[in-house]
């Protein structure tokens, strides 16, 4: 027997309860509530499941946008928190360059997770992180002053594949790093932030459940040691499905396939295997990755809009209807919706970037008179539902099951 086989027996010993289960990101939902966590733990689930794709060809890289204090570092943490660190490197700031320039520095089949996006706003530390996420790998040449004068030289290669998860408070990344992300919003509303509050004071009356984390590491090591393959019967059919209007579907696809991969890797022990011992994946995984990004896959092509902007400008078409010389500002919308003005401005001005709204008002130092733009808000949705994919009988089971 190989050591690599010893070891992965091993690891298998120490997660067997976890990897024969068969809903793992259920029992992964109801750990992430009890340790605090208020409100739908899609994104801790989403964080987890893209750390897993960092074993694959392709990772899946993630961007989770929402205002100050929205929980952006909390929801990645508690979907981190079940990974080994091994497989992710972490930076609160990152220079532009830094990247290329870090000595003993491995990101082959790992994620690059920084803190706060607009640390890598501007100039070449943009470029560079594209070319890792497209190419997998980035070569740079770099000129040294020499006793002889300048003299270029080429850094060690970077080697991937690669992903990347980052946060931010902006609205909106520049289109071509976005373009390669899955980007996902949290919004806070009233019910949210109440959840949160009542979360907190259960923290503290009662005290949070101890959680022993080694038999999810081992479950992490023990995928990573194992064979990779997987089939999925249906992916022609999402092809198929998925809107040709943008060319983003075509960056999207691999992500959306490579999350079903990792979902099929996570349940192994419970998927039935090919004649070449490749797992298959099933309804199941593409029910779960659904439920994870269909909305925000929806919003990256413009089939939907996320509820924030769809709340504001309902809002001001119900006060001013499309009557151009009647709006409303930032603050009466705020009070209308009973929500803080600073995040009302921060969704309005991105809804007014992307056509819903316009500012009938202009300049600076004016009060915003907000009407509604050229742009009717969009309801569909990008991906098509389980029940398509399979038939109502057999989604109707796998939820009956849970």
């Amino acid at each position: 027997m190989k050591e690599s086989d010893k070891l992965r027996g091993d690891f298998l010993k120490d997660c067997k309860e976890i990897a024969t289960y068969p809903k793992i990101h259920q029992l992964l939902q109801g750990y992430i509530e009890r340790q605090g966590f208020a409100g739908s733990a899609n994104i801790p689930l989403l964080v987890y499941l893209v750390l897993l794709t960092g074993m694959l060809e392709r990772p899946v890289s993630l961007l989770i946008k929402g205002p100050s204090g929205a929980g952006k570092s909390f929801s990645l943490r508690m979907g981190k928190q079940f990974i080994p660190s091994e497989a992710y490197e972490e930076f609160e700031g990152m220079s532009e360059k830094a990247i290329v320039y870090l000595k003993g520095f491995s990101l082959k089949h790992k994620h690059l997770i920084i803190g706060e996006a607009s640390g890598m706003a501007d100039g070449a530390g943009r470029t560079l992180l594209r070319q890792l996420l497209s190419e997998g790998k980035v070569r740079y040449a770099t000129v040294e002053s020499t006793d002889k004068g300048l003299k270029g030289s080429e850094l060690p290669t970077l080697e991937g594949p690669c992903g990347l998860i980052m946060t931010t408070t902006a609205t909106g990344i520049h289109p071509e790093d976005e373009n390669r992300m899955l980007a996902v919003n949290i919004h806070e509303s009233p019910d949210q932030i109440a959840g949160a509050l009542v979360a907190m004071a259960e923290g503290k009356s009662k005290g949070k459940e101890p959680l022993n984390l080694e038999p999810w590491f081992a479950l992490y090591r023990y995928i990573k040691l194992g064979p990779k393959k997987v089939v999925i019967p249906f992916a022609m059919d999402i092809a198929k499905a998925l809107p040709t209007t943008h060319d983003k579907v075509k960056r999207d696809f691999p992500q959306i396939l490579a999350l079903i991969e990792a979902s099929a890797l996570l349940h192994s022990c419970t998927r039935e295997m090919d004649e070449n011992g490749a797992v298959i994946a099933n309804a199941d995984d593409y029910t779960v990755v659904y439920d994870l990004v269909n909305d925000c896959i929806s919003e990256g092509l413009a089939k939907t809009v996320p509820d924030n902007i769809r709340t504001v400008v309902e809002a001001i078409a119900a006060r001013t209807g499309k009557d151009a010389y009647v709006g409303l500002s930032n603050t009466q919308l705020a009070e209308i919706l009973n929500r803080d003005p600073s995040v009302i401005s921060r969704t309005t001005k991105k809804a007014i970037e992307d056509g819903y709204l316009e500012n009938s008002n202009p300049g600076q130092g004016r009060e915003a008179k907000l009407v509604i733009g050229g742009r009717k808000l969009p309801s569909g949705s990008a991906l098509p539902l389980p029940e398509e994919l399979f038939g109502a009988r057999e989604v109707t089971n796998l939820k009956a099951a849970e």
